[in-house]
């Protein structure tokens, strides 16, 4: 009699311990991963809130995810019939928690973000073709003079009056300033032999936690010939350039000098 009791109390045991450690992992998934319920609750919640919100503009909701960073939903919401009206709607419990449309939409930051992919892609495929003295990647930014002339939808064109900046990253065997101004005469010239234009030029070599970076670079202080000397201008304080520079010597060269 006595061994059957032990052996239910060990099973019940085993039992609880079993419940416990799946109840663990249940709510370890359910806070990776999110629920399907909550998933269902959060659809028909932004659902309800672009079709209140957006009437008459024609807008779809795609199919919720979970943000992890929230604990709650999110979905994409975007016009089937005009172009970069796109923006993301999230939800938590029954509430809306942010909406994108502002910034994405009313103030064309998808328009800005296309125009800004289209002109590094076309900048991106010039330098793959030219002999560099560094290799570098490209990104083009809209010049913020020209934010408030950005039309919702506006085709990219190198015709309008849109200005860009144009900033190369990479890495040098000689991150100093003399290279930094040498690899941006080189593009200078590549970009203007493309047609491509930019009002204001930067870079940023790196090497072994040794780096240089220039910028506010304008295309006449490039073509001048004389880029490196202002470069040494700028770092011993001068600022009638304009040119913002900064260098960093190599990380174990700072440790040395500091006596780390």
């Amino acid at each position: 009699m006595e061994q059957d009791t032990v052996q239910i109390v060990k099973r019940t045991v085993g039992l609880l311990l079993l419940l416990v450690l799946a109840a663990g992992i249940a709510g370890v998934l359910l806070w990776r991963f999110g629920s399907p319920w909550g998933a269902s609750g959060a659809q028909k919640d932004i659902q309800a809130y672009v079709e209140q919100t957006y009437s008459g503009q024609n807008l779809k909701v795609d199919r919720v995810s979970y943000n992890l960073a929230t604990r709650g939903y999110q979905a994409r919401v975007e016009s089937e019939t005009r172009e970069d009206v796109f923006f993301i709607v999230s939800a938590k419990d029954g509430e809306i928690l942010s909406d994108s449309y502002e910034a994405d939409v009313e103030q064309k930051g998808n328009t800005v973000r296309r125009l800004e992919e289209t002109y590094t892609e076309l900048v991106r495929k010039q330098l793959e073709e030219a002999a560099l003295s560094a290799p570098v990647q490209a990104s083009v930014h809209l010049d913020s003079a020209s934010v408030g002339a950005v039309r919702l939808g506006m085709a990219f064109s190198m015709e309008n009056a849109l200005q860009y900046n144009l900033m190369l990253e990479g890495t040098s065997d000689d991150p100093s300033p003399e290279a930094a101004a040498r690899l941006l005469e080189e593009v200078y010239a590549r970009m203007d032999t493309a047609g491509y234009g930019f009002s204001f030029y930067g870079v940023q070599l790196e090497n072994d936690g040794a780096s240089v970076t220039a910028a506010q670079v304008t295309p006449a202080q490039i073509k001048g010939g004389n880029l490196a000397r202002i470069f040494q201008l700028a770092l011993e304080g001068d600022t009638e350039s304009g040119v913002y520079l900064v260098t960093r010597g190599p990380e174990k060269a700072q440790e040395e000098s500091t006596g780390e």
